[in-house]
């Protein structure tokens, strides 16, 4: 009976595709119902066969005999009688007599065999018969009635596929929208998952690999609907139809029920290499993905490097490997279905040959035959499915598996409760008391930093890469959390304020600036969502991008291009400022704001963004020490410690190691 367990009619759904596939419940209910009214009027179809086939035997000459009336049949004999009489030269009357006298014999005879007995009642000889036979073409005809009646289980037949196709149609339907509305839900529901993951995810991640799961195994996910409704189709086709042989006759099911076992084994031990198989297919695509969207994004890179042959040979081995995995698993499919037919025509055989036996022992009806063949090819092609049914299934559990373990199950970077507190009147204090940061791997990058920027002052951090400038930045923007210490605002604990609206004060400007490729204002109002058209112009008058952006074709909605490709980097910085100050922050954040500026735009906004400093509290990082030099406090770090900290003035009146970086800096030695 062990083999047997592997056959599962009814597949035990994962908990995770069960939740995902209840979500649809409404469609997908619809559908099956359907899959159920259309498997049973498929399988009434074998009565039909079984009624047509021994209506066809019926109407056949050889029936004749039992259903004529007399009156037909005599005349039939005596028009026959009197071509044949002619023929022979005889009385009419005197052959009419001698085919009564035969009349049974005559009806259920070959002419070979019926002239032979004419000629013995006629006293001539056989030859002279069967050729007067032949001029007379006596030829027996079947029963029309059953013609008739056959026509009418036609008829029942083209009624029967008339209502079928309805439900069959519904089954599409329902069943396909239920497929596509899980994928599209489960798409924005992985893509606002991501949105919420933190930025150590997406530090670790490759940016092709999260698209993979986004596109390939999303696309596997899809099946499980599939899966569902072969999971319900299959079993009950193949259930009634070994109902109705069991009913017809129970030892051509006993025979096929032999051959389950083998076919049971078969399929399980399949599905347990297709999972596995499956998973390794996902990765390499995964993997595929990744190094395509790392070679698209970086073609300027490789061109610049003569690296074009070596990126395709790079690309090549991985499209090769992906080939190689995913002709594993279609070896593992392709094993399956002929093994399994080769099984099931095993059976067929079986039952052919005892339909042989039982036909010799007159136990055997010829339309009954008929339908016991339909269906047990019905049972075998259910069998199919199931088989098929196993492999799907087991690939859409790997699928699973790496949605969940690469997107879903990952922790949100912070639970925004709706009691994270929002600050009414916020000044824009802040200060690091005590921070201690390390990342995931362990490395350290702040130990025990403390300061304090007060409302409307500013703070250059400076130092060299690596000592965790931008760390600090990371930790206001609650990218990460501190190891241990406080980060506060006007003396409330970061941790304890809604993290969104905590986002929405302060004001970034990256150094390595991103675009999408919406239009202008789109990118701009990305700073503030319900920003107008006078709010974008005001704020790219401050970041100086008016001047090039009412010269573009379609002004402030022109589009981008991916990344701002149309635009150049001290362009798209300026955008990038633009988009900081629409929102009016109270916070600043800049990364070197003006290091891809030309030396004209680098002044004018320079001194745009002097005005702003003086409104708002502003933390940058300065690559350049004449940039640190604006600020009103400077704090050097050096591997993740505080140095020193105080005004320029300051600094360069103590003559540490700021004032020595400044004088190398200023002397040409350092940039």
């Amino acid at each position: 009976m062990k083999p047997l367990s592997k056959l599962k009619f009814i597949r035990r759904f994962d908990s995770r595709l069960a939740l995902e596939l209840r979500k649809q419940r409404k469609a997908i209910l619809f559908g099956l119902v359907c899959v159920v009214i259309g498997a049973l009027f498929d399988v009434a179809f074998l009565p039909l066969v079984s009624r047509s086939v021994s209506l066809i035997s019926e109407a056949a000459p050889s029936k004749r005999q039992h259903n004529y009336e007399m009156k037909l049949l005599e005349d039939r004999l005596e028009k026959d009688s009197g071509k044949i009489a002619s023929r022979l030269n005889l009385p009419k009357e005197e052959v009419f007599a001698a085919m009564k006298r035969i009349e049974e014999k005559l009806l259920n005879q070959e002419k070979s065999v019926t002239s032979t007995l004419l000629a013995s009642e006629l006293h001539k000889s056989p030859k002279e018969v069967l050729d007067a036979l032949n001029v007379a073409n006596f030829k027996e005809v079947g029963n029309i009635s059953k013609v008739w009646d056959l026509a009418f289980y036609c008829g029942m037949v083209i009624v029967l596929y008339g209502c079928r196709y309805w439900f069959i149609r519904g089954q599409v339907f329902y069943l396909s929208r239920a497929s596509a509305r899980l994928t599209s839900d489960l798409r924005e529901r992985l893509f606002v998952k991501l949105q919420h993951l933190p930025v150590a995810y997406f530090s670790e991640k490759r940016a092709g690999a999260i698209q993979s799961v986004l596109t390939n195994d999303v696309n596997v996910f899809q099946l499980a609907v599939a899966v569902l409704r072969d999971s319900i189709n299959a079993p009950i086709t193949a259930a009634i139809s070994l109902g109705y042989v069991l009913y017809n006759e129970w030892r051509l099911a006993l025979v096929a029920a032999i051959f389950l076992p083998p076919m049971a084994y078969v399929i399980g031990n399949n599905g347990k290499r297709m999972k596995r198989a499956q998973s390794t297919v996902q990765e390499d695509l995964s993997e595929l993905s990744a190094v395509t969207t790392e070679a698209l994004q970086g073609t300027r890179v490789i061109k610049a490097f003569s690296a074009e042959d070596r990126i395709a040979a790079s690309y090549v081995t991985e499209v090769e490997k992906s080939f190689e995995s995913q002709m594993r698993s279609v070896r593992i499919l392709a094993s399956l279905r002929p093994l399994v037919e080769l099984i099931g025509s095993g059976a067929i055989a079986t039952v052919l040959l005892l339909c042989g036996w039982l036909s010799y022992q007159g136990e055997l009806d010829l339309g009954i035959v008929a339908s016991l063949m339909l269906a047990f090819d019905r049972i075998n092609q259910s069998l199919k499915s199931l088989g098929g049914v196993s492999n799907t299934y087991k690939q859409v559990e790997a699928a699973t598996d790496r949605i969940y373990r690469e997107v879903l199950d990952e922790p949100d970077q912070v639970v925004d409760v709706a009691a994270g507190r929002i600050l009414a009147d916020l000044r824009g204090q802040i200060e690091f008391r005590n921070v201690t940061f390390a990342y995931p791997d362990g490395t350290e990058a702040l130990s025990n930093v403390s300061f304090t920027i007060e409302p409307g002052t500013s703070l250059a951090l400076v130092g060299p890469s690596g000592a965790g400038k931008s760390t600090i930045a990371d930790l206001l923007l609650r990218f990460y959390d501190p190891t241990s210490g406080q980060i506060l605002l006007d003396g409330v604990d970061l941790k304890d304020l809604n993290i969104s609206w905590l986002r929405k004060q302060i004001g970034v400007v990256p150094q390595q600036t991103f675009l999408f490729a919406g239009s202008v204002s789109e990118n701009i109002r990305l700073g503030k969502e319900d920003a107008t058209d006078a709010e974008i112009r005001e704020a790219s008058l401050t970041a100086h991008a008016d001047e090039f952006v009412v010269q573009m074709d379609h002004g402030y909605d022109s589009p981008l291009g991916e990344s701002g490709i149309r635009l150049s980097g001290g362009q798209r910085q300026r955008i990038a400022i633009a988009r900081a100050l629409v929102r009016k922050p109270t916070i600043l954040l800049l990364d070197e704001a003006t290091s891809a500026l030309d030396a004209t735009s680098e002044k004018a906004v320079t001194e745009a963004l002097d005005v702003v400093m003086k409104e708002r509290t502003t933390l940058f990082i300065a690559h350049r020490l004449t940039t640190a030099a604006r600020a009103d406090r400077i704090l050097v770090i050096r591997r993740g410690q505080t140095v020193e900290i105080g005004s320029h003035a300051e600094l360069m009146e103590r003559d540490g190691s700021y004032a020595g970086l400044f004088r190398a800096f200023s002397g040409g030695l350092l940039e």
